[in-house]
């Protein structure tokens, strides 16, 4: 792309968008003077020494020294090489890059050298490879769609063939088609049904290989990364799939060439995989752009969930609103292209409208952990919850690890009080046919507790009334006292108030479920038990004390007081009783 145009193109992205708002995903800023404030996103700190400011596109940690602009904090915070976080701020400010140009002569020769060797293999498809072919379901039409070849055992067909379309030999090596041994040049695919990997311009810039005998070895093979090819950036079929992915038609990535031919034989027509390595940063950031929420569908073995495990961990630092991963199950002993042979297009839909999203897949992950402990000591128990809360530390969006972490945290409590759990009690509120009068006030203190533990995003909503609540239970009281002081910034997983914790969610939560409401309906259900259960109390105390102000000295203020609070009383008798 011509360097003009690309500065330009930075200079506007550095002017529409706020160094402050893309900083705020991540950290909460407030504003002071015409800066803003908050903890540093790159070193440990109670005390906010990180300043923002708009006016100069800078920020600045007087606690470790960090400084730079929007692109320098996108790379820094997020791993990413310049022209990436260029890209990637792009797509938040809606500023269209200017198209990249060619590598070079070099390269434009490259892609012709592999653009002929691509139609050299198709047309060396023998009989042998067709019946292989025909064996995995691979039609003329998807043999047509995809350019499979195959490579005969004879490199210097290959060879001749290219120099006789008028390559040099340096063009040919470079395009990692050829090997070097013994003065002579060894094409990489020899005897290997061929798939050609192309750009998302439709050239070929690479090959993968497959054997189509037993005894030949690696299975699949790839070519060497040239300049036109990186395994980490590269993704199989993404020029035929990226037309057809959207919103609302997810990419299905799965992990060979022939699970994507098949998938897309069937219809799936934005299936993707990656280069025989792991999937990168790189590939989720490219998926992005044209799918919200991606499916991972990988071989139904303990390497293929070990892989999907692998994704799930590595999505976890760049998950933004909206963007995120779901996760399809194949059963044991199958990949996505035997299933679908086997149980046919209908079920393998059903697979994937069945996929799991990402928080529920991390949850099962270390569900299994849990549930394998071969000694559920207090010891091994506390370290499956540091490191279950631990991955959700990696979460850079503020917004996303808040409810991340409330919907783990309960159901880390809900296991630990399963009867299956060591630490669950045999006998608690729920189980009792009869509840006493102290019993229904500590259900009613634990539960106005237990929603603000589960759901932190309603505490600045009722911080009023819950300071105005007095708790007879001791925890309660300190626990109240925790949440009133830290407020939005409460973490209920401090060690200090963990006991607190444990007690509210055991008492309350098999007699309270907010899983399904959503916050303005969770508010309401707070301040109803509230007024049930506290209000009237609150009420009366505050009548007392009105009695007590007027009997010391009386005057028309201790009166007025009184007075209200009098008629507010008369007002309550005639509201309707709530059995």
């Amino acid at each position: 792309m011509d360097s003009s145009e690309f500065s330009t193109a930075v200079e506007r992205i550095r002017n529409k968008l706020l160094l402050s708002h893309v900083v705020g995903q991540d950290v909460q800023l407030k504003k002071k003077g015409r800066e803003f404030v908050g903890c540093c996103p790159f070193h440990n700190e109670k005390t906010g020494s990180f300043f923002v400011n708009d006016d100069k596109g800078t920020y600045y940690c007087f606690g470790c020294g960090a400084f730079g602009d929007i692109f320098e904090y996108v790379m820094k915070k997020r791993g990413l090489q310049f022209m990436q976080a260029v890209e990637m701020l792009a797509d938040i400010a809606g500023i269209k890059l200017p198209e990249k140009r060619e590598h070079g002569d070099g390269c434009s020769t490259q892609r012709k050298v592999l653009q002929k060797a691509a139609e050299f293999f198709k047309a060396n498809l023998d009989d042998r490879s067709k019946r292989y072919c025909a064996s995995r379901g691979i039609d003329q039409q998807i043999i047509e769609k995809f350019s499979i070849g195959f490579a005969p055992q004879n490199s210097d067909l290959l060879l001749d063939y290219l120099k006789e379309s008028g390559f040099g030999l340096q063009d040919i090596i470079k395009s990692g088609l050829f090997l070097s041994s013994k003065n002579r040049q060894v094409c990489y695919f020899k005897n290997r049904l061929t798939f050609p990997i192309f750009d998302k311009k439709g050239w070929p810039i690479a090959f993968g290989g497959r054997s189509i005998q037993g005894s030949q070895t690696p299975k699949y093979l790839n070519s060497p990364e040239t300049e036109l090819f990186q395994k980490k950036e590269t993704l199989y079929a993404y020029n035929i799939a990226v037309k057809n992915a959207s919103k609302d038609l997810p990419f299905i990535i799965v992990e060979g060439y022939i699970d994507t031919v098949m998938m897309h034989k069937h219809g799936f027509n934005t299936a993707i995989a990656s280069m025989g390595t792991a999937i990168s940063a790189e590939h989720l950031l490219v998926i992005w752009k044209h799918s919200n929420e991606p499916i991972i569908c990988l071989d139904g073995d303990q390497a293929g969930y070990n892989a999907m495990a692998k994704i799930a961990f590595l999505a976890m630092k760049y998950l933004q609103p909206g963007k995120s991963l779901r996760f399809c199950m194949i059963p044991e002993g199958n990949d996505p292209d035997s299933y679908i042979n086997k149980y046919g297009r209908d079920e393998m839909q059903k697979r994937l409208e069945d996929s799991i999203y990402l928080v529920d897949f991390i949850w099962e992950y270390f569900l299994n952990q849990f549930n394998t402990l071969l000694h559920k000591t207090p010891e091994k128990i506390a370290e499956w919850k540091i490191n279950t809360i631990t991955c959700i530390n990696e979460i850079q969006n503020i917004d996303i690890k808040k409810l991340y972490r409330s919907e783990i945290e309960s159901k880390i409590y809900a296991t630990l009080r399963s009867p299956k759990s060591p630490f669950s009690k045999k006998k608690n509120i729920v189980q009792n046919p009869v509840i006493d009068k102290k019993e229904k006030i500590l259900l009613r203190e634990a539960t106005l507790l237990y929603i603000l533990v589960v759901r932190p995003s309603v505490v600045s909503s009722v911080i009023e009334e819950l300071t105005a609540v007095e708790f007879s239970n001791c925890s309660f009281r300190k626990l109240r006292d925790y949440v009133v002081n830290k407020s939005e910034s409460a973490d209920f997983l401090e060690r200090e108030i963990q006991e607190e914790v444990a007690m509210a969610m055991t008492v309350a939560s098999r007699s309270c479920d907010v899983s399904n409401m959503d916050d303005s309906e969770v508010l309401n259900f707070w301040k109803g038990i509230f007024e049930f259960g506290f209000s009237q109390k609150i009420h009366d105390m505050d009548i007392l004390s009105a009695k007590k102000d007027c009997n010391d000295d009386m005057n028309d203020s201790t009166w007025n007081r009184l007075k209200a609070l009098k008629i507010d009383s008369i007002n309550r008798k005639k509201k309707p009783k709530i059995n």
